[in-house]
């Protein structure tokens, strides 16, 4: 079993990295892949607890950009001895996420809602605040019964949300690769339900993209045949996972998304040069 694409607690998962590597030894899942949005902050953490329980623990990080004011989100796959090599990226990226909970808790307060910047800090547990953790208070404090219920009844409101500052998918792809990893293209269903996937492509190829998500929790079979054929044509990597994020992305199980073997197989390959 694998699973290329996971979140922990060092973002916006609800799994510290050494339980989900736990858990995913009890399920079987032999290749991990630990792909936090915008951090590699987790990864030490699992490559640790890997090694214990037997799982190979791929490093990886999410970036999230923006490409026609539609957010796109570029994987990056490392070595576990060159995965560091980016974390310069995040600096500017940290600062506006940190700004933008600011915004949007002074927002929430603004509108009648108790909650604290302080309270979203601690229930981070030192990982990278974000919107699942203020929807966590919102739930704790009886504003909304779970996570969808905070974000499409709160969170998503005009009055509260604040757009996240992000880079462009050029400046991502071409970081990862000046760090020495693979840029991979996240879950492309997304792009095409916008009509953009084709010129999205086409324009990242340029930029150096070198593999695409094939295998995803929102793909359907027609998608997997689509993106499989597109893997092929232009001679790229292909991936998957499940996207799994704990009790923040309801629905999800860990390990759910069935990867072919060879998959991990030719990544490993890759980046082994």
């Amino acid at each position: 079993m694998i699973d290329l694409h996971v979140h922990t607690t060092a973002s916006d998962g609800s799994l510290s990295p050494a339980l989900i590597v736990k858990e995913a030894a009890n399920l079987g899942i032999t290749h991990l892949g630990i792909a936090d949005h915008d951090t590699v902050n987790g990864i030490e953490e699992a490559l640790k607890v890997g090694k214990k329980y037997g799982v190979t623990i791929i490093p990886a990080v999410e970036l999230g950009t923006d490409y026609e004011e539609m957010e796109t989100h570029i994987l990056g796959y490392f070595r576990p001895d060159n995965y560091k090599n980016i974390n310069h990226y995040f600096d500017w990226i940290l600062q506006k996420r940190f700004q933008r909970n600011e915004q949007m808790i002074k927002n929430l307060q603004y509108a009648g809602f108790e909650i604290t910047i302080e309270e979203v800090m601690k229930k981070a547990n030192g990982g990278t605040p974000g919107r699942p953790h203020i929807a966590k208070i919102l739930i704790e404090k009886g504003y909304c019964n779970d996570i969808s219920d905070a974000f499409n009844k709160i969170l998503l409101r005009k009055d509260i949300y604040i757009k996240r500052e992000k880079t462009t998918p050029e400046s991502a792809i071409k970081e990862i690769l000046k760090a020495g990893g693979i840029p991979v293209l996240a879950h492309p269903v997304y792009l095409e339900e916008s009509g953009l996937f084709e010129k999205a492509l086409s324009l990242f190829l340029t930029y150096g993209l070198k593999g695409i998500e094939v295998y995803h929790c929102d793909h359907k079979e027609h998608h997997e045949k689509k993106y499989k054929e597109v893997a092929i044509k232009n001679k790229l990597l292909m991936t998957g996972g499940s996207d799994f994020h704990g009790e923040n992305k309801e629905g999800v199980e860990l390990g759910s998304v069935k990867v072919p073997n060879e998959l991990v197989i030719n990544l490993i390959k890759e980046l082994k040069g």
